[in-house]
């Protein structure tokens, strides 16, 4: 009697544990099934660098046009200073 005591409360042990085991697995798998969902492929990270490459080149060429148009407008106000003083100047 005294045995089959001991061996039903070994049992409900060995039960406690493997239910903590498939509990865990289940969390895992969970997790597993949400990094999964969220995983960014290779492929789709090499497609997001070429394009955001491509928009700072667009930005890096504007930028430099940019640039490169101040000596023009420099010279539009000269042009429309002098022409006021031409104006002012000759009245």
């Amino acid at each position: 009697m005294d045995e089959e005591k001991k061996e039903g409360e070994r049992l409900i042990k060995v039960e406690t544990r493997l239910e903590n085991i498939e509990v865990a697995v289940t969390r895992m798998e969970e997790k597993l099934d949400k990094w999964h969902d969220s995983y960014v492929t290779r492929i789709e990270v090499t497609e997001m660098l070429r394009a955001r490459d491509e928009k700072i080149a667009r930005l890096e060429k504007e930028k430099m046009a940019e640039k490169q148009s101040y000596p023009s407008w420099l010279n539009v106000i000269i042009a429309i200073a002098a022409l006021l003083v031409a104006w002012f100047h000759g009245k």
